[in-house]
C-alpha cells in the first residue's frame, strides 16, 4: 500500500510497483497454523522498507529505508516529491517500528523454535544490485554464512541451513530449470537483512527464504506491464512449499 498522503507524488507505474512488493509472498508463505505467528509487511518497500536499518536514509543513503530509485534506476517520486525528514520520522513511527516491535514479541514466544524471513527476487539481479545480469537460483537461503551456512556470526547453525535446503532438493530437485539456474544457494545472492540482523542475534535462530519468480510468474521481456498470474499454479507451488518446511520442521530441535 501507499500512504494517502504521499500519492499523489509517486511516480512509479502500478508494474513497477508490482515488482518492486515482493509479489505474491504472502499467498506463498501463507503456511497457516504450521506456524505460531505470521506478520505481513503492509506498506510499499520502496517508501518504507521493514528490511533495512532506519538509520540508512537520504540524503546519506539513497537506497536506504526510504528509497530515491528503484532496482532498474526508476525515480520513486515526483520532482520535489520525496519525503521531508519530518514525514520519514513519521512513516517509521507508524510502519518500520511497529512492525519491529510486533516480530520481536512473536519470535520471542516460547514455543517458537525458529524465525523465516521470506521473499521473492527476480530471475536476473536488476541493474542496480551488486550480481547484476546474473542468474538467480530458484532458492536463496540465508544466514550471514558463507556458501555452506557456516560463520562466527550467524542467525542459524549450518546444521539447520543444510536441513532446509535437503528439504527443498528433496521437493524441487527434479523440476526442469533454465540451464545455468541453480537451484538452491546459501548466502548468495543474499547473506541477511536488518531483520535478520535485529531479531537473529537472540537464542531464536532465524534464517531468510528467498523463492524465484521464474517459479511461479510468467516471464516478460520487460518489466512494464504487471504480468499475469497463474492463481492454481501460485496454489500448487504454495502446498510444495508446506511440504518443504514440514520436513525441514523435523529438524528443528
Amino acid at each position: 500500500m501507499l500512504p494517502r498522503e504521499l500519492a499523489p507524488r509517486f511516480a512509479l507505474s502500478q508494474a513497477d510497483l508490482f515488482y518492486e512488493s515482493d509479489p505474491w509472498t504472502r499467498e506463498l508463505f501463507a503456511m497457516g497454523e504450521m506456524v505460531q505467528g505470521r506478520l505481513e509487511a503492509e506498506i510499499a518497500r520502496c517508501v518504507v522498507d521493514l528490511d533495512c536499518d532506519p538509520a540508512f536514509r537520504p540524503p546519506d543513503d539513497e537506497d536506504g529505508v526510504c528509497k530515491v530509485q528503484t532496482d532498474f534506476g526508476k525515480t520513486i517520486w515526483e520532482e520535489g516529491g520525496f519525503p521531508t525528514a519530518e514525514e520519514i520520522d513519521r512513516l517509521l513511527d507508524r510502519y518500520h517500528r511497529p512492525f519491529h516491535d510486533v516480530l520481536a514479541r512473536t519470535a520471542n514466544r516460547g514455543a517458537v523454535r525458529l524465525g523465516m524471513d521470506c521473499h521473492s527476487m527476480l530471475p536476473v539481479a536488476p541493474p542496480k544490485s551488486p550480481d547484476a545480469g546474473k542468474l538467480r537460483p530458484w532458492f536463496c537461503i540465508s544466514n550471514f554464512g558463507d556458501s555452506e551456512g557456516e560463520g562466527d556470526d550467524t542467525t542459524a547453525p549450518a546444521e539447520l541451513m543444510a536441513s532446509l535446503r535437503e528439504a527443498i532438493e528433496k521437493e524441487f530437485g527434479e523440476d526442469d530449470r533454465e540451464e545455468g539456474v541453480d537451484l538452491v544457494r546459501m548466502n548468495d545472492p543474499f547473506t541477511g537483512g536488518y531483520i535478520l540482523e535485529r531479531h537473529g542475534r537472540s537464542y531464536t535462530p532465524w534464517i531468510r527464504l528467498s523463492i524465484n519468480q521464474a517459479i511461479y510468474l510468467q516471464q516478460t521481456e520487460s518489466f512494464d506491464e504487471v504480468p499475469d498470474s497463474d492463481r492454481e499454479l501460485i496454489a500448487t507451488i504454495r502446498r510444495r512449499l508446506l511440504k518443504v518446511l514440514a520436513t525441514f520442521a523435523e529438524s528443528i530441535d
